[in-house]
């Protein structure tokens, strides 16, 4: 885009100022007081701000392991991945078994874009080798909202489609769920970097990082209760004459849920609206169904759907008042 500019003097010296467009400062997170480079090219004049030409330093961490199951590797790993750390160093006192070894991989390798460059006894060396730049970190908020609703089309599907389609529907989801629980993680990681350094060409003011990165912690919660309700499909399916109560219940919960996206990632009020509308509705209908449902044999599966479905109503309440903070 060209734009125009007069060149004006500053003050009474020789040095001209020349003003930037206010679209320009948001799309390349030019603020009060940033220092930009000058620069001269063959086509003239570069300005550009700092943070695009200097390379952002790694941001690295040293762990001393002390427990090495599961459960505290993924939450340590997953909690420097999210908070932007590009290189860890993992230590520990004693040797890393086999076992610990291949969980680690296994780990890592649920992490998109971190890689072991290197192992020895007592030690990995973790790194970041891939970041999203520019609009690539809208277009996976874009496609982890487009996921998350096709998860439950599926459910819904399955259950239209009879038990045994059901169950393999939900066994997918279990078996991707590393993958699924990945991309929500990559998100959020590449937003909350964005908050001290903006990628070039990322079309978002401070505030809307910061809305995003809640709207995916959302959507992975919503993802968390859509992976309670296929881990109780893989167990058991509902009886046919409750089955329609669970078909029902999650086409609700998508028709909301599809609503609230449009309604965050369109900044469409209205919409915002009929969301905050439908839900004490889609509520109200839980609580009956909940009561037929109860006095039924076997109802164990349906609770649990019913469940899941409540708490994800009330994320989408949660998303729909923040959609109505967003600038339009």
């Amino acid at each position: 885009m060209d734009v125009l500019r007069k060149a004006i003097r500053w003050g009474r010296s020789e040095t001209l100022v020349v003003s930037l467009p206010r679209k320009w400062t948001i799309k390349y997170g030019v603020k009060e007081g940033m220092n930009l480079s000058l620069r001269e090219c063959p086509e003239g004049l570069l300005v550009a701000p700092l943070h695009l030409l200097e390379k952002p330093a790694l941001r690295e961490a040293s762990v001393r392991l002390v427990e090495q199951d599961e459960k505290t590797l993924s939450i340590l790993l997953e909690n420097y991945y999210v908070d932007g750390y590009d290189r860890l160093i993992l230590e520990s006192a004693r040797s890393f078994s086999e076992p610990v070894s291949n969980l680690l991989i296994k780990i890592v390798n649920q992490l998109p874009g971190f890689e072991i460059i290197e192992t020895t006894d007592k030690r990995v060396v973790v790194k970041a080798v891939t970041r999203l730049v520019g609009d690539d970190v809208l277009e996976f908020v874009r496609i982890s909202s487009r996921t998350t609703l096709e998860l439950i089309d599926k459910l819904v599907k399955g259950l239209k489609s009879g038990s045994d389609e059901t169950a393999r529907i939900a066994s997918d989801i279990i078996d991707e769920a590393w993958r699924q629980r990945g991309n929500y993680l990559r998100v959020q990681r590449e937003l909350r970097k964005a908050l001290s350094i903006p990628p070039p060409g990322l079309k978002l003011e401070i505030e809307d990082i910061f809305d995003n990165a809640h709207y995916i912690v959302q959507l992975s919660n919503i993802y968390e209760n859509i992976y309670i309700i296929a881990e109780a499909l893989t167990r058991r399916q509902p009886p046919p004459d409750q089955a329609v109560f669970a078909e029902a219940a999650l086409s609700k919960i998508y028709d909301n849920l599809k609503k609230t996206i449009s309604a965050f990632l369109q900044r469409n009020k209205e919409v915002v609206y009929q969301v905050l509308g439908e839900i004490p509705l889609l509520q109200l209908w839980k609580r009956q169904t909940e009561t037929i449902v109860d006095v039924m044999k076997d109802s164990v599966i349906v609770q649990i759907i019913l469940e899941a479905c409540g708490t994800i109503l009330t994320i989408n309440k949660g998303i729909a008042k923040t959609a109505l903070l967003l600038k339009t």
